[in-house]
């Protein structure tokens, strides 16, 4: 089933030659390679929306699997405006096995299992707190391989799995959990997963509804897929080759999750007959932000070919700083002189490898006067005390009622309690017989809200992942930290390498490598994985820069001049460039140079109103020349 409102030749406007082909192969067992900054995201929504529009896929029998809420949310916000109507089944893989669960107890006519998200508690319970921390972890481990309390003790057996805790204590404590949680009629995360791969295999007609459901399977960050994900995406696909994989092995960082990066690296071997395309072209960072990531790499044995399309920018400082204080005052000291348009869009991140350096950065931070970010429902959020209300209600048509008053109060946080209230209507049509225990849930799930309240982002380099900053300061890179002292095997120091390099390539123009030579009242040194490096900013050795701009495509040269624009209207307004207009839009501006106000809402879908208030700038940044 084709959409009308999509135009095949508008999503391809504003892609490079490799994005396209990505896109629109015929292939249908596609794996993209896709480098850091070089538009994984893009390419992804660009091909479920090119798919539907020429008909070769139906929306409806659509999904896209991911690994976090954030993405997941991010790709229902695009594909909306790239023109597609169909709502697409887009969620991490334990939102969709919960959906799929929860139609199958309905149909059924059984109990909805309760959901836990940390299963500490129960083994505590079960298994005493001595050690705790490691036990769960093994369990971690166990579970993320699909291996049960004989199978981790076999594993133990071979050397497969070295810990603290004897390979016996952890079996034990797999074989009570289990049954503990069959008692209370509960499930974790994993038995998401599992329980649904179970229902596959076991239950024909089950299996056929599904894969009847999702005809059409794409899969982010790929490279991040554990053995029970694997199996997932196998049973989802049995019996047809459609299947679209698109990540990074060199930002392959969940290995305690069970993750494999070789799946993309061999990935020819694993699927006989997929296209494989490649995007080496980074669009995001700089060339100096590139050359140090790669270079962290380089430090480890590993490589990366991807290449900037940016212009050259600042070099990328290594500061090192008498200790660990000092690092974290110099650091809000620099942020507290920074445009604050920059703070005030949430475009400045501090990034560090543990929780732990990352306090005393956000302690500096609130002494110096600058706004830490805070979640949307987290402590301080004016949404939290709204979402607890909502989580303690127990009945759907209380919920429902609840959600509909929401509108209609007046309290000085009117605007959070409509969006709550809109959130909560969304989730009853999802789930009509939900409360507030499911919504609660849903929300962790599936991120409705999209968006976290403005100030500086302080997070570790895992929970930068796949975000994106103009200025970071990494803080801590130094020995014992960066590789972290944990990761005792050549694999675990391959991971911290691209862990790294992961965090690096979050900056889009400004990065700053902090570390300090004492931390903790030890000494430190910087980390090994930057060894050697000096960023440069290359001699102007060669033509002038007017030359150099005449030797670039003219379409090139209007996009620059239209970004140019949008982020003057950006800061003017204190928001975000992609607020003023996005890339997508530009790109098809850049394409179609409209004339007039009517033909710019023409080629874009602006709307009247907003192609008339921009109409102005975007001509005077077309007849620059």
């Amino acid at each position: 089933m084709t959409d009308e409102s999509l135009s095949p030749d508008l999503l391809l406007a504003d892609l490079d030659a490799d994005q396209r082909r990505a896109v629109t192969t015929d292939s249908q067992l596609v794996a993209v390679v896709a480098g850091a900054g070089s538009g994984k995201t893009r390419v992804l929504t660009r091909r479920v929306a090119y798919r539907i529009a020429t008909g070769t896929a139906d929306g409806a029998h659509t999904v896209v699997l991911t690994f976090t809420r954030e993405a997941a949310g991010e790709l229902r916000r695009r594909l909306p405006r790239l023109g597609l109507t169909e709502r697409i089944a887009a969620g991490t893989f334990h939102s969709i096995a919960q959906q799929l669960l929860r139609q199958r107890w309905l149909d059924l006519d059984q109990q909805p299992k309760t959901i836990i998200s940390d299963r500490s508690r129960i083994v505590s319970s079960l298994m005493g707190r001595d050690g705790l921390d490691e036990l769960v972890n093994e369990m971690d481990w166990a579970t993320a391989r699909g291996v049960d309390a004989d199978g981790y003790e076999s594993a133990a057996r071979r050397g497969d799995r070295r810990s603290s805790v004897s390979p016996a204590r952890v079996a034990e404590a797999l074989a009570a959990y289990r049954v503990e949680k069959r008692k209370r009629g509960v499930l974790d995360l994993d038995d998401l997963l599992s329980t649904t791969i179970e229902a596959i295999e076991q239950d024909p007609e089950f299996a056929a509804g599904v894969r009847w459901r999702f005809r059409h399977v794409l899969v982010d960050e790929a490279q991040d897929l554990n053995p029970l994900q694997h199996r997932m995406v196998d049973l989802f696909r049995d019996g047809r080759d459609d299947l679209f994989l698109v990540g990074d092995p060199a930002q392959a960082i969940y290995g305690f999750n069970g993750s494999d990066p070789t799946l993309l690296i061999e990935v020819s071997d694993r699927f006989p007959g997929i296209e494989v395309v490649r995007l080496p072209v980074n669009h995001r960072c700089t060339p100096q932000i590139v050359d140090v990531a790669a270079h962290s790499l380089r430090s480890d044995g590993q490589h990366t070919e991807v290449v900037s399309a940016r212009p050259d920018g600042p070099v990328v400082a290594t500061v090192a700083h008498d200790d660990e204080h000092g690092e974290a005052r110099w650091v809000a000291h620099q942020i507290a002189r920074l445009d604050p348009t920059l703070v005030r869009t949430a475009r400045v991140a501090v990034l560090a490898r543990t929780h732990a350096v990352l306090a005393t950065t956000r302690t500096a931070l609130v002494d110096a006067g600058v706004a830490v970010r805070r979640l949307v429902d987290g402590p301080g959020s004016p949404f939290t005390p709204i979402l607890a209300e909502a989580y303690r209600l127990r009945e759907p048509n209380h919920m429902r009622q609840w959600a509909r008053d929401q509108f209609d109060q007046i309290d000085g946080v009117g605007d959070p309690r409509a969006e709550v209230g809109e959130a909560a209507l969304e989730f009853l049509r999802e789930q009509p017989t939900g409360d507030g225990p499911a919504f609660r849930n849903w929300v962790s799930t599936t991120d409705p809200f999209g968006r976290d309240l403005p100030g500086v982002d302080v997070l570790t380099f895992h929970g930068a992942k796949g975000r994106e900053w103009h200025t970071v300061y990494l803080v801590g890179c130094e020995t014992s930290l960066v590789p972290h002292r944990s990761a005792t095997t050549n694999a675990a120091r391959s991971e911290e390498a691209r862990l790294l390099y992961v965090a690096l390539t979050r900056a889009t123009d400004m990065l700053t490598v902090n570390w300090a030579e004492r931390r903790g009242g030890y000494q430190r040194k910087l980390t090994p994985l930057l060894d050697g490096f000096i960023s440069e900013t290359p001699e102007t050795m060669g033509p002038p820069t007017e030359l150099v701009a005449m030797r670039r495509t003219g379409r090139q040269v209007t996009l620059d001049r239209l970004r140019d624009w949008r982020a003057g209207v950006a800061r003017a307004g204190g928001i975000l460039p992609s607020a003023v207009i996005t890339d997508h839009a530009l790109g098809v501006i850049a394409d179609q140079r409209p004339g007039t106000p009517d033909e710019l809402d023409r080629v874009t879908g602006l709307g009247s109103i907003t192609a008339r208030r921009l109409f102005e700038g975007i001509a005077a940044a077309l007849a620059e020349r």
